[in-house]
């Protein structure tokens, strides 16, 4: 493993923008078991947009009926998912891909690194497929795949 001064500079550089993490050819099936895991294994927070209510855990129907009818929504529907001191945001924009957001200055420590990547490897192993981080909006440059 490489120290943690060049994981930092590698993955979690502070340029302003944040990392993207996606899960590519998702489906409702995904998301189901995505959210359960994120339910039963984090602390969550869940901006239902439709009710205008922040909730404890993802309702995952909710995020199925905003995809058929966003126009039934005054707001969109997003998570937070907190892995220690790192916060992961998730909008759930479009069904056929999972993607979630962390803030590179969260990432301080080690530890901090190890809650990351012990969070993709949870996803990757519930849904049987990649994992991968790259910078802000470019999901052709992997810097981290699982």
């Amino acid at each position: 493993m490489k120290d943690w001064k060049s994981i930092k500079e590698e993955l979690y550089y502070e340029d302003g923008s944040l990392r993207d993490i996606y899960v590519f050819d998702t489906n409702k099936e995904d998301w189901k078991s995505w959210s359960s895991l994120v339910n039963e294994q984090y602390e969550v927070e869940f901006y239902n947009g439709r009710i205008r209510k922040t909730e404890e855990i993802i309702d995952i129907k909710e995020v199925y009926k905003f995809w058929k009818n966003p126009d039934e929504f005054t707001d969109s529907n997003h998570a937070t998912i907190k892995l220690g001191n790192v916060i992961v945001k998730c909008y759930f924009f479009i069904e056929s891909e999972i993607e979630n957001d962390i803030d590179p200055k969260e990432v301080k420590t080690e530890r901090d690194h190890l809650a990351v990547i012990e969070y993709l490897q949870a996803v990757a192993t519930k849904l049987h497929k990649n994992v991968v981080m790259t910078p802000e909006m470019t999901e052709e440059h992997i810097l981290l795949k699982i």
